[in-house]
């Protein structure tokens, strides 16, 4: 819900619900230059179990939305990572000293108001962060 400033003569209208206010996100998409680069990274590195595939296409079950990766890339133009998914850990510490021991460089973790964080790129550039809720 967006926060909007309430002027004292107007009074406050709530917003109509928003046509995916309700909505459960299924699947992220990636397009991808090199297909089985990024399906080992997923897959092996990450650990993130394939639900389907096929030459052209992978997707990966996480506990939320699905991530699909696709070949394709050199049809979308872009420059630099243009999203940003992120992974709720529940041993922040552990996940990362896990990725690092597979050649992952994860970035300092850092403590923020709500928790703490890292993150690191996939092989193609694409930031992933990981995030562990603060008590």
């Amino acid at each position: 819900m967006v926060a909007r400033a309430i002027r004292p003569s107007m009074p406050f209208v709530k917003p109509s619900p928003g046509p995916l206010e309700t909505a459960s996100l299924e699947t992220v998409f990636l397009y991808v230059k090199d297909f089985p680069k990024m399906r080992e990274f997923y897959h092996e590195t990450l650990g993130l179990p394939i639900g389907y595939e096929n030459p052209h296409f992978a997707e990966f079950k996480t506990k939320g939305a699905r991530i699909a990766i696709h070949t394709g890339r050199g049809t979308v133009r872009r420059q630099g990572s243009h999203w940003f998914m992120e992974f709720l850990v529940s041993d922040l510490n552990a996940v990362v000293a896990r990725l690092r021991r597979r050649g992952v460089q994860c970035a300092h973790i850092r403590k923020q108001p709500f928790g703490r964080i890292s993150s690191f790129l996939d092989p193609e550039g694409n930031r992933i962060g990981l995030e562990q809720a603060g008590p």
